[in-house]
C-alpha cells in the first residue's frame, strides 16, 4: 500500500486537556506574544509582538522556532502592522512579504503562507477589498493550523496502532523539538508522541540532544516533563548504540521543507537518524504538515539549507566552548532522501513518497 487517507472521526476525547500543553504563543484581541524559547528551561518569558520587525527578529534569532509556529508568527506580525496602516500599498507589502521570508529560507510553511498574498495584492479587486481578503487568509493561517494539527497528530496516531500488535506499547525516537512549542497546537512528530502517551500506548521516547541550540534538551525534555511523558535524553552520538541495544520501534521526526518525491529537509541530525533507522529496519516517518510541503520543488535539491553562524557552535548560553577562531561550517538543516523514509505522515493522510506528489497536486 503507497498511501490511505485515515478514516473516521476524531474522538472528543483525544488530547482533550490543553492543560497538559505549553503555548508557544498567545494571541488575543489583537495582541500578539510569543514564548522566549532561548530562555527556556529557566524562564517563561513572552515578548510583544507588534509588527514585522518584532517577527522578523524572534524568527532570525530562533526566539521562535519550528516551521508551523515561524509562519503563524510571521503573519500575525504581518497582520498586526497591516492593522496600524489607514491605506493599501502592495509594493510595501511585498516588500514586507520578502523581508519575513528571508528570516528563516529553509522553513517552507511561511513561504507558502506568504506567498499566497500575492495573487489577492495583484488582483483587480478594490483596495478595500483586498485589504479584507488579506485579512482573513493571516488569522486565516493561525486558525486553520490549530485545526489542521489536531489532524495531523490523529494521522500519525492512527498510522503507528495499526502498524504493531494492540497490546505493544512503542519506544520512539526523535530529534530537536517539534511539539507545542513548534506550532500552535500539540506538535507534529512530538505531537505524536503526547497522543501515543496519552492513549498508553507509549512504553519510552528517546530524545536527541540535538546540538547546537540543543532543542531537545531545552524544549523537548521540558515539554515532556510538563506532559509526565516517559522518556530518557541521549547525546546525538548515541543514537546508533540505542537502536542496537534496545528495541526501537519507530523514528518520528518534523520537517521544514518537503520537496514532491517525499525528499526532507529537517534539523541537522535527521538524515543521520534516517541511515541508521534503515540499519536497524526500523520505521522512520516525517510528521508534516502541508504547508511544509514544496510543491515546487520535484526533489530536494532546490531546498535551500540555512546555515548558521559559527558563534552557535561554538558557544552554550553566550559562553565560548572552544577557541572564537575555530573554522566552523554549521549548517541548520540536512536533507533525507525519500527511499529511507517509511510514510511522510499529514494532516490529509499517510503517503510512501512515491505517492506523495499526486496527493498533494490533487488535493
Amino acid at each position: 500500500m503507497t498511501s490511505g487517507v485515515v478514516n473516521g472521526p476524531i474522538p472528543d476525547s483525544f488530547l482533550f486537556d490543553e492543560s497538559k500543553r505549553l503555548n508557544s504563543l498567545v494571541y488575543k484581541e489583537g495582541k500578539l506574544e510569543v514564548l522566549d524559547q532561548l530562555l527556556l528551561p529557566h524562564e517563561f518569558k513572552y515578548i510583544p509582538i507588534n509588527g514585522v520587525n518584532d517577527a522578523y527578529d524572534v524568527i532570525k534569532s530562533m526566539k521562535v522556532r519550528g516551521a508551523p509556529l515561524i509562519a503563524t508568527v510571521g503573519c500575525l506580525g504581518l497582520l498586526i502592522e497591516l492593522k496600524n496602516r489607514s491605506d493599501f500599498d502592495g509594493v510595501w507589502l511585498e516588500e514586507r512579504i520578502n523581508y519575513l521570508i528571508s528570516s528563516r529560507p529553509t522553513a517552507i510553511d511561511l513561504r507558502n503562507s506568504l506567498n499566497c498574498l500575492l495573487p489577492i495584492i495583484h488582483s483587480k479587486s478594490s483596495n478595500v477589498e483586498k485589504m479584507k481578503k488579506i485579512y482573513d487568509h493571516l488569522i486565516g493561517v493561525y486558525e486553520t493550523e490549530k485545526e489542521e494539527n489536531r489532524k495531523l497528530v490523529w494521522n500519525g496516531y492512527q498510522e503507528l496502532i495499526s502498524a504493531f500488535p494492540n497490546d505493544h506499547k512503542l519506544t520512539v525516537m526523535t530529534i530537536c523539538n517539534t511539539g507545542s512549542l513548534a506550532t500552535c497546537s500539540w506538535g507534529t512528530a512530538l505531537g505524536v508522541i503526547r497522543a501515543l502517551h496519552s492513549e498508553n500506548r507509549l512504553k519510552l521516547a528517546y530524545v536527541l540532544e540535538t546540538r547546537p541550540y540543543n532543542q531537545g534538551i531545552r524544549l523537548t525534555s521540558t515539554e515532556l516533563l510538563h506532559g509526565n511523558v516517559p522518556f530518557r535524553l541521549i547525546t546525538d552520538s548515541m543514537a546508533a548504540w540505542v537502536m542496537k541495544n534496545d528495541k526501537v520501534d519507530a523514528i518520528l521526526v518534523g520537517a521544514d521543507n518537503v520537496a514532491l518525491n517525499g525528499d526532507t529537509a529537517n534539523k541537522i541530525g535527521t538524515y543521520m537518524l534516517a541511515v541508521l533507522a534503515k540499519h536497524h529496519n526500523i520505521r522512520f516517518y516525517p510528521v508534516v504538515p502541508a504547508t511544509s510541503i514544496n510543491r515546487n520543488n520535484e526533489t530536494g535539491a532546490g531546498v535551500t539549507i540555512e546555515e548558521r553562524p559559527a558563534k552557535e557552535l561554538l558557544s552554550i548560553n553566550g559562553q565560548f566552548i572552544g577557541s572564537p577562531n575555530t573554522p566552523v561550517w554549521n549548517p541548520a538543516f540536512d536533507e533525507t532522501p525519500a527511499e529511507l523514509i517509511t510514510k511522510i505522515i499529514t494532516d490529509f493522510g499517510n503517503f510512501e513518497p512515491v505517492a506523495l506528489k499526486n496527493a498533494v497536486l490533487n488535493r
